[in-house]
């Protein structure tokens, strides 16, 4: 009798990356020592997954002069970048993004919405 080999079969690598979720910890591709300037910048990336990163990111350092580069990013053309924008918005509880933040809830995007009103209740204490 002839014996078929079994052979395992691989699942295929891809080099795809996911981007960051901004409601979880900071990702660990992202060096510490990354500063905030620099994360600032990468709001512009033409890459998306760095523009989302970055603003998730930024969400974690909880730096006022960020405020202003991510009240632009909840108005960026993925939703990725909009979701992490409004949420370190939300961490960063300035009121300063209060305006732009009420202007998201109007986003056509559900989760944009729903990280725009978590991160109003956040700067309003509710």
């Amino acid at each position: 009798m002839v014996s078929k080999s079994k052979t395992k079969s691989k699942k295929p690598v891809h080099n795809t990356v996911e981007p960051a979720r901004a409601d979880t910890t900071v990702p660990s591709d992202i060096p510490a020592e990354k500063s905030v300037e620099q994360l600032i910048r990468e709001l512009k990336d033409p890459n998306e997954i760095v523009r989302s990163t970055a603003a998730g990111t930024l969400g974690h350092r909880k730096s006022e002069k960020t405020i202003e580069p991510l009240i632009l990013a909840l108005k960026d053309n993925h939703v990725w970048v909009r979701h992490g924008a409004a949420w370190a918005l939300g961490e960063i509880r300035s009121e300063t993004a209060v305006n732009a933040l009420r202007l998201a809830l109007n986003d056509e995007d559900g989760i944009t919405r729903d990280k725009a009103a978590e991160a109003l209740g956040k700067i309003q204490g509710n």
